[in-house]
């Protein structure tokens, strides 16, 4: 495991439902009467909440029958009808981009539902997230707009150079984030190319689209989702373990990907684990290729800063890892430069907005983690 205190590391519970979601027969009975035990279910926290629908689905294999199970079914329906009602919408917006001459692929839950999972219902989604080439946003933006969707944030050049995607609403309670880079991290000019060039094509409501392959969904589950979050992130676990029993990664790229973006000690923690604790057909020479890599001091504090809840200071530390990053590790260049960062990214229109909205997030923040102020 990565460092301590991260919440995307399962507690005891959690492992048992993650066990009892995804384990062979009869790990997963054991985990279930264990939990049975144990947890209170109506008190039960929203992470694991979102994986009752693959408890039900793996128990239901083994003809376990539970009262609670019940519940579990419940859940998987109204997932199952919430996605597909995202889905249909988020069908139309594939057409506007399709019509617009816009190059277009699915991530995260979208992806994974359509390649991976099948069945809508088995994996929790709170929008659609559709990657588009950076140069195109655009015309991706005013396609979406015309079909209904708004965005959040003005799209403004500035706006663009700092972030990698953004949140568009509908107005009836659906949401879709548009990608112009896949990884948070790596926003850099051709950071996507070989991700989109690598991306193999599915079918999503029987609209031909790509989703990044097999190696990529993998670092990308694991990378996005081993990271501190307000909602513990485990739902990664069940996604990578669900790509893994696919087949067809190949290790190579798993490899040579995590280390040209940085991501080899994320990576190692990530794959050590599902090998370790969720017995994931992860080869061992695998996690050994990754421990063999040479990482630099500013992975390893990024591995750190990105683990855990910074109260006090926000998204600020994730800002100046971001930034370092586009600065290629250049101190100096990206300490002088991160007050222009910081104006691009809260969406300031000159820098000498940029105290007054410093202060005013500090009080927010301070008030959140209640410190008083005079």
């Amino acid at each position: 495991m990565g460092p301590a205190g991260a919440n995307y590391w399962p507690t005891a519970e959690q492992q048992l439902i993650l066990c009892a979601a995804l384990a062979r027969d009869p790990a997963a009975g054991e985990a279930w009467s264990e939990l049975r035990r144990r947890l209170d279910f109506d008190r039960l926290d929203p992470a694991s909440s979102r994986l009752l629908p693959l408890v039900h689905r793996n128990l239901q294999r083994l003809d376990i029958d539970d009262p609670i199970l019940d519940r579990c079914a419940g859940l998987h329906r109204y997932h199952w009808s919430r996605n597909q009602m995202l889905f249909h919408r988020g069908a139309t917006a594939l057409d506007a981009l399709r019509a617009a001459g816009v190059d277009s692929m699915l991530l995260k839950g979208a992806a994974l539902v359509s390649a991976y999972y099948g069945d809508p219902g088995l994996r929790a989604m709170e929008d659609l997230d559709v990657w588009v080439p950076a140069g195109a946003v655009g015309r991706a933006a005013a396609a979406l707009e015309a079909c209904g969707w708004r965005p959040r944030y003005r799209l403004t050049p500035a706006f663009l150079r700092v972030k990698h995607a953004a949140p568009f609403g509908d107005g009836g309670g659906h949401q879709l984030d548009l990608h112009w880079h896949v990884f948070e991290e790596c926003c850099a000019p051709g950071d996507d190319d070989d991700l989109r060039e690598a991306s193999v094509e599915i079918e999503f409501l029987g609209r031909p689209t790509r989703v990044l392959c097999p190696a990529d969904q993998l670092l990308h589950a694991c990378v996005h989702g081993a990271r501190w979050a307000p909602v513990a992130a485990i739902r990664w676990i069940a996604d990578a373990v669900t790509i893994l029993r696919k087949g067809d990664v190949d290790w190579c790229r798993v490899v040579e990907q995590a280390t040209r973006r940085r991501f080899v000690l994320r990576m190692s923690d990530a794959l050590g684990y599902l090998h370790g604790a969720m017995a994931a057909p992860v080869p061992e020479g695998v996690v050994d290729a990754l421990a063999a890599r040479r990482t630099d001091r500013f992975e390893r504090l990024e591995r750190r800063l990105l683990a855990r809840e910074h109260r006090l200071l926000g998204q600020l530390p994730f800002y100046w890892c971001h930034h370092l990053r586009a600065c290629g590790g250049d101190l100096l260049a990206a300490a002088l430069t991160f007050p222009r960062y910081l104006q691009y990214a809260w969406d300031l229109a000159t820098l000498g907005g940029l105290p007054r909205s410093a202060l005013r997030r500090a009080l927010k923040r301070f008030r959140g983690a209640g410190v008083g102020t005079a």
